[in-house]
């Protein structure tokens, strides 16, 4: 399969692009900056360009049987610190560009635990408390679902937990309602390996899933 990672110099795209590597697909990594993308495979291409720019996305997905969307505005690795974008709705304009530019086939967005239904599925208010810790990040989050759940695509929102840099557990959990509260967490590479493992999983198309260890 060829599939297209944005988000891909992130924590967690890193390891999707690795996983998807390792299952066998053709990969596309969309960065902004090369540098930043120390993998090398024959099955690997690299591609630069900026998520906020609606060309460039066109670009980047012409010919992809599938998107994997892991783009954040606030990076978690401490190499990273100088990456982040508050205020920057990178999540919703990012995901937006890449469905008009592939407004059918199978599309994989990370979100987060507290957005949709699982505002309400986070034990003893879990849901209230991520949200008032992460308001600019969650509302743009939100927005990013609703623009991935009114297309025509097969999509799937995955919401991990609280992510982690731990080693893969290989007990990640996931559920459409699966309870979850403040102490969740999700290994990045547990949450990697699970985006790339139902890319051909027709039994998630157009479901939101909680994930968590």
């Amino acid at each position: 399969m060829n599939v297209v990672v944005f988000g891909s110099t992130g924590s967690t795209g890193r390891l999707v692009v690795e996983s998807a590597l390792s299952a066998g697909h053709v990969v596309t990594a969309f960065v902004r900056d090369p540098k930043r993308m120390p993998l090398t495979h024959p099955n690997l291409k690299i591609v630069k360009g900026d998520a906020m720019d609606a060309a460039s996305v066109g670009s980047a997905v012409q010919g992809a049987d599938a998107v994997i969307c892991t783009l954040g505005m606030v990076p978690q690795a401490k190499e990273d610190l100088g990456r982040r974008q508050p205020g920057v709705p990178v999540c919703s304009v990012g995901t937006k560009n890449i469905l008009a530019a592939m407004p059918l086939g199978r599309l994989i967005v990370e979100s987060s635990v507290s957005v949709g239904e699982s505002f309400h599925t986070g034990s003893f208010g879990a849901g209230f408390m991520v949200k008032l810790a992460l308001k600019e990040v969650m509302a743009d989050k939100e927005e990013q679902e609703a623009a991935v759940r009114e297309s025509d695509c097969d999509w799937t929102i995955v919401r991990p937990a609280t992510l982690t840099f731990k080693r893969a557990r290989g007990n990640l959990k996931a559920g459409t309602d699966l309870r979850w509260n403040i102490t969740s967490t999700a290994t990045r590479a547990d949450v990697a390996e699970y985006l790339v493992k139902i890319l051909d999983d027709p039994a998630t198309y157009r479901k939101a899933i909680t994930v968590r260890n």
